[in-house]
């Protein structure tokens, strides 16, 4: 503690010899070109992450509008951009459904199928989805469950045909189908 004492006695004496003292223009000199470049190095690393955020911001903006784009060329046909080959079936199978349902709506019986057709409607809208976002190889297998769906629709319409139409002459007679005449 002495020493401390001794060393601030010291600086208390001779204060004024310290005030008076100014470095000279070549250290100010060196000190401006240090604070300078400082200056210039931090100006020029906000410029690098600048320039950085502006191409992450474009090729994400680029890469959305890709995703966007090519979800709304699926959504319109998924089915002929990703197996052309059954998309003339796919549009076979909605024409025999709707000649089908056509004939159903003939007999004033549509209401006995819509539930089912509306559950399979739903069933191929989620495939329909499901394709649009489908790993590489699964999509065939979608594209199989989809033409199954178009299948299920066509087979329920059939049956409810069949037993609502009059299939052979005896059946105009009141005679049923698992009744045999002799």
């Amino acid at each position: 503690m002495k020493q401390r004492d001794q060393l601030e006695q010291f600086i208390l004496d001779r204060r004024d010899a310290f005030d008076d003292a100014v470095p000279g223009l070549k250290a100010w000199g060196e000190i401006s070109k240090e604070l300078d470049r400082r200056k210039h190095k931090k100006h020029i690393l906000w410029r690098a992450i600048g320039v950085a955020a502006s191409v992450l911001i474009l090729l994400m903006s680029g890469a959305l509008m890709g995703r966007h784009y090519t979800q709304q060329q699926y959504a319109e046909a998924p089915l002929e951009k990703v197996a052309p080959e059954y998309a003339q079936l796919e549009k076979q199978y909605q024409e025999e459904i709707n000649q089908k349902y056509a004939q159903l709506a003939s007999f004033n019986k549509v209401g006995v199928v819509d539930q089912d057709l509306a559950q399979l409607d739903e069933v191929m809208k989620e495939l329909k989805e499901e394709l649009l976002v489908a790993p590489r190889g699964k999509e065939m297998e979608i594209v199989e469950s989809l033409l199954n769906s178009y299948q299920a629709k066509v087979a329920i319409l059939e049956r409810v045909l069949e037993r609502i139409q009059p299939t052979s002459p005896n059946s105009e007679k009141g005679e049923s189908k698992d009744e045999i005449s002799i």
